[in-house]
């Protein structure tokens, strides 16, 4: 029997390997930071140590690695805004997993949902 973390996981990876858009794999990150921030601030309701940890650091992952693909050059004045409120975010995640403030949490997720939003449309519109 094949175990669903395990299949999601594997249908995950083949979707990031198989997409050509870079705008698309922009908002596969925002719905995977979103994703593992809500575990994280779930667990912290929950006072599970471990998960919160994991979930922290995969959340973390994922806007590092937003904030690492950043263009300057070609995204000018954005890229420096996005670049800000990417360092803004990880400093509140941190001060979050320090206090285990949900709410913290909770407010970075409802920022990554309109980022997200954003690109979507921009996304749409092309």
């Amino acid at each position: 029997m094949i175990n669903p973390a395990y299949a999601l996981n594997a249908y995950k990876q083949t979707q990031v390997e198989t997409t050509t858009n870079p705008m698309e794999l922009i908002v596969m990150l925002y719905d995977g930071a979103m994703e593992s921030l809500d575990k994280a601030a779930a667990a912290m309701m929950m006072k599970e140590l471990p998960v919160k940890i994991k979930y922290i650091d995969k959340g973390l992952a994922i806007i590092e690695e937003l904030l690492n693909s950043l263009n300057a050059e070609a995204g000018g004045e954005i890229a420096l805004q996005l670049e800000d409120l990417y360092f803004y975010m990880i400093k509140e995640i941190t001060l979050a997993n320090i206090s285990n403030d949900p709410e913290k949490i909770r407010h970075i997720i409802v920022l990554l949902k309109e980022l997200r939003e954003a690109w979507v449309h921009i996304r749409n519109t092309l």
